[in-house]
């Protein structure tokens, strides 16, 4: 069994209840509502304890393209922030999940070029 449920998310999805770090200190909430602080900050380790888009937006309240667009320029500079579509986002709780993303994201960028492909040979 995990020991990581002491890090799952408070109940509710309040901003003010999700309001925590990593370590479970509090964070000003204008360092992710205004859209200036990193995503990650609201983020804990661990696939269990992943945070759905739609709770994200609701903690932010930004738009899930502001929030994915946040997510992305995280990734770019270095920060693992992990998901896949039936839990959410979440930082790497080991090495293992860290694994998985990556090579989920490499198959889901095949099958594009895959599909970019097709079409452009289609006729028509």
């Amino acid at each position: 069994m995990n020991d990581r449920k002491e890090n799952a998310r408070p109940a509710g999805g309040t901003a003010g209840q999700a309001a925590e770090n990593n370590a479970g200190c509090k964070i000003p909430q204008d360092d992710y509502t205004t859209g200036t602080g990193p995503i990650s900050r609201l983020l804990s380790h661990g696939r269990e304890n992943a945070i759905p888009l739609r709770h994200l937006t609701a903690m932010t309240k930004l738009d899930g393209r502001a929030v994915r667009a946040m997510i992305a320029a995280e990734r770019l500079a270095g920060v693992p922030i992990l998901a896949d579509n039936s839990t959410g986002y979440y930082l790497p709780g080991d090495d293992a999940e860290k694994v998985q993303f990556i090579r989920s994201m490499k198959h889901r960028a095949k099958e594009i070029e895959r599909a970019a492909e097709a079409i452009e040979k289609a006729k028509g």
